[in-house]
């Protein structure tokens, strides 16, 4: 009698078989729907690459006293940072240096980046202007905004007027 009740001591009841259950479902709702898809992966990355070199135009134009302008050619899904930009043609304007690869000018075309591929500049609005100009104060000239879109997810990265703030915000999903 000894070996049967081991036998049935050690199996699972019903009960705990189904919290077992209850709680993997509960921590699956949880983080199934965290997971993102590869369009939202490059479109954040994208934003982050665009916020940093907004702070890197406004770094300059505090630095050197002079004014930057990130301008942006969105059907060619790039932007370079120029010095003392007066508006014209995205193809006549000339980069700056990067600074951080002195060989290298300061422009970005977010489709060789790696892994952006699908993302593109839907939107670019400063006044009515393609390019946001920083001026040695690290104002903006107009605040405004770029929309970067991947597959059904959409950023905004915008530039507040009075202090040149940068942020970024999910839009759409």
């Amino acid at each position: 009698m000894t070996t049967r009740d081991r036998a049935t001591g050690a199996a699972f009841t019903l009960i705990e078989i189904l919290i077992v259950v209850l709680v993997l479902a509960i921590v699956a709702a949880i983080i199934v729907p965290n997971i993102g898809t590869a369009a939202d992966s490059q479109v954040v990355s994208a934003a982050r690459v665009v916020q940093s070199d907004l702070e890197v135009a406004r770094s300059l134009a505090l630095t050197t006293q002079h004014s930057h302008s990130l301008v942006f050619s969105p059907d060619r899904r790039s932007y370079k940072v120029v010095a003392d930009y007066g508006g014209g043609a995205y193809a006549s304007a000339v980069a700056v240096t990067h600074p951080v690869d002195p060989s290298k000018t300061f422009e970005v075309t977010l489709a060789s980046l790696n892994g952006m591929e699908a993302v593109t500049v839907f939107a670019v609005n400063f006044g009515g202007q393609t390019y946001v100009t920083f001026q040695s104060l690290g104002d903006a000239v107009a605040p405004g905004s770029i929309t970067l879109r991947a597959g059904d997810f959409e950023i905004v990265v915008s530039v507040e007027g009075l202090t040149g703030i940068v942020t970024v915000t999910r839009t759409r999903n």
